[in-house]
This record gives structure tokens, C-alpha cells and sequence, in this order.
């Protein structure tokens, strides 16, 4: 990014009455359901909570630090403006991005990472980000794709663990918020004109089953994030969309989570680092 894009970067008025709203007030918008708060945001379309529970689960240090342990796939050629840890740069926008994009410049590089379920149509996220990077940028995507997988066939194939992942995959196609996108990310880009892609997949382990001590590390810090996740991310997919009562939730998450305690049960998500170049 050179001085002139910086310089008009930062000729926006705060007090300007075309601005969008703050984003201090849109998170204080809330909806209740099933005894969590909800954001307010289009009516509730985040099926996370808001409230402090969840923001403390998400906030953890375990929990914000999964994806940056995941060995680096470099890209060959970064632009040398992008600065990831001078957080002067960074600006905070709360906005829905299936919705045509407003942005008033172009970037050199869009990230997207644990965006898993968040759009209806991952290819009109290509697109755009396509339309938003200037010629040479970049565009880089990093999740985990449903369902859960096994790696030596130790969990039963009627586990808890099993059926949660089966009943999150149909809540989501229900709801039209696919879990199951991220590995045709690759796809996606080339069909929205990006080149020189490339796709480096990984495990994602749910315990310190692993023998390699990253990944053993990696799997102790993903258990912390779904032992106190699982209900989390059930609560509104499965009340909104299977028709289950909030005790049936509950009962099965508690259910789930006594499996993930088992350490003789391997599993994990694939994950996936997609990412491509603008020509």
C-alpha cells in the first residue's frame, strides 16, 4: 500500500453523516433466544451468542492463537506494504459481506480465516474480493471444513461425537450456511479469475492425541475450544432448524462433550490454507 492510498485511507470523517453507523453502536444491538444473547445484526443472522460467556471463550489466548500455530504457507510474492502487527493500520467495519461491497479503494490483501457457515455463496465472496484487490493482490482463506473425521477408525461409528457433526452439516445445508465449503475454496477462486493458487491442507486435532508436539499443543487448544463450544455452536442451528428444545440441545451436548474427553478417540477437521493472486 503506498502514501497516497494510506492518505486517502485516513481522509474519513468520523463525524460525517454519510459514514456507516458506528461500529460501537451496532454491537449494542442484541437479541435473546434460548436464554443467550444474540447480535441484533440483520435480526439475529450470526448463529453465535454475543453475549460474555461466548466473548470469553473467544477470547482466550488458547483460542485466538489455533490458527496462527498452523505452519505458514507462504505466498511467493506478498506485497511488502502489508503490516500485520502495526495495529494503527487496522480499522474496525462491522458489515454483512453477502451484500454488494462499499469499500471506496482497493486492497493488496483480503484474509479471511474461521469463516466457516458465514455465506450462502462463497463464490460471490470470490468474486468480489476479486473486484476489491488491485492487480498482483492477493486473497488467502484459512478454515476447517465439516464433517468430523477419524484418524484410525477409533470413534464408534454411532458416537455422540459422530452425530453432532452429521447434525450440524444438515442444519447448516437447512439454513443455506454450508460447513463443508472451504475445501473447494481452490475451485472457487480460479472461477472468479484468480491465478497461481495454491491449496496446502492440514489436520486439525480435537486433543493432545498427536504424537508430534505441535500438533499436540494445536489438538490441547482446539479440546479447550470445543469442550466449551459444542452447545455453543449448537444452541441456534439445531433449535432454528431441527426443531430440537432447548433441554434436547443441552442433554446432547453434554453427551458430546464427555466423548471429547476421551483420549482414544482421534479425531479431527481438515483444514485448508487456499490462496491466489489477482493478475
Amino acid at each position: 500500500m503506498d502514501e497516497n492510498d494510506l492518505a486517502d485511507n485516513h481522509n474519513i470523517d468520523p463525524d460525517s453523516d454519510d459514514m456507516l453507523t458506528q461500529p460501537s453502536e451496532i454491537l449494542a444491538r442484541h437479541c435473546e433466544e434460548n436464554g443467550r444473547k444474540y447480535h441484533g445484526f440483520k435480526d439475529g443472522k450470526y448463529v453465535l451468542p454475543t453475549d460474555e460467556e461466548e466473548l470469553q471463550r473467544q477470547g482466550q489466548p488458547n483460542t485466538s492463537t489455533i490458527c496462527v500455530s498452523l505452519p505458514s504457507a507462504r505466498m511467493p510474492s506478498l506485497p511488502s506494504g502489508i503490516c500485520t502487527e502495526c495495529l494503527m493500520w487496522a480499522v474496525a467495519a462491522i458489515d454483512d459481506l453477502e451484500e454488494p461491497w462499499t469499500f471506496s479503494f482497493k486492497y493488496d490483501y483480503i484474509h479471511v480465516s474461521m469463516m466457516t457457515g458465514a455465506f450462502r455463496d462463497w463464490s460471490n465472496f470470490y468474486y468480489q474480493a476479486f473486484h476489491f484487490l488491485k492487480s498482483e493482490g492477493w486473497v488467502e482463506i484459512q478454515d476447517i471444513d465439516f464433517p468430523l473425521q477419524c484418524a484410525d477408525g477409533s470413534l464408534p461409528s454411532d458416537s455422540a461425537m459422530r452425530r453432532w457433526s452429521d447434525l450440524m452439516l444438515e442444519a447448516s445445508r437447512k439454513s443455506g450456511y454450508l460447513l463443508d465449503t472451504c475445501g473447494k475454496a481452490a475451485e472457487l477462486m480460479r472461477e472468479a479469475g484468480f491465478v497461481d493458487i495454491v491449496r496446502v491442507p492440514y489436520k486439525w486435532p480435537i486433543g493432545p492425541w498427536p504424537r508430534d508436539p505441535s500438533l499436540k499443543q494445536l489438538g490441547a487448544w482446539v479440546f479447550e475450544n470445543f469442550h466449551g463450544g459444542i452447545e455453543t455452536m449448537s444452541l441456534a442451528l439445531f433449535t432454528r432448524f431441527l426443531g430440537w428444545s432447548l433441554d434436547e440441545v443441552r442433554a446432547f451436548a453434554e453427551e458430546a462433550r464427555a466423548e471429547l474427553c476421551n483420549r482414544n478417540f482421534h479425531t479431527y477437521f481438515d483444514m485448508y490454507v487456499t490462496y491466489g493472486r489477482k493478475p
